[in-house]
């Protein structure tokens, strides 16, 4: 299984805090981890069905195939990876993205025979800005 999770550093201080911080905080929060969370789920399918791919094309029947080269998101064949990809988010302040197909992880990080074709770490890098955002605007909003 493969997963991205998307956890609030210094988590442990927060949540004993937590409780004390007003609903307007706790919302905030937690709708900015949910809405990054939605957005990597987003970009990681967006980059396997339709990034840039320049690998080896091969044919398989009649259907020809273009693969992803090391370094690009893997490239969709049958549709199986976008399909197994999920979200869920068990509290307010940590949510995953991850995929129910174990080769998901070793398309992601690579192994001795294949170089990594990364979705997850690429969309996580591109949305950590944006986290940050939503983060500093629900407090903003909290403070007022």
């Amino acid at each position: 299984m493969n997963d991205a999770t998307i956890n609030v550093e210094g988590l442990d201080a927060l949540q004993r805090d937590f409780s004390r911080m007003s609903a307007e905080v706790q919302r905030g929060l937690g709708n900015a981890v949910k809405a990054t969370a939605i957005d990597i789920d987003a970009e990681v399918k967006k980059s396997i069905q339709r990034g840039a791919k320049t690998g080896n094309v091969y044919t398989r029947g009649n259907t020809t195939h273009q693969a992803s080269a090391p370094g690009e998101a893997p490239a969709t064949d049958t549709g199986g990876l976008v399909s197994s990809i999920y979200f869920k988010q068990p509290n307010p302040l940590s949510a995953t993205v991850g995929s129910r197909l174990a080769y998901a992880y070793f398309l992601e990080f690579g192994t001795r025979k294949i170089k990594p074709r990364p979705a997850w770490i690429p969309a996580i890098e591109k949305l950590t800005p944006k986290f940050n955002t939503r983060v500093d605007t629900a407090l903003r909003r909290a403070t007022r």
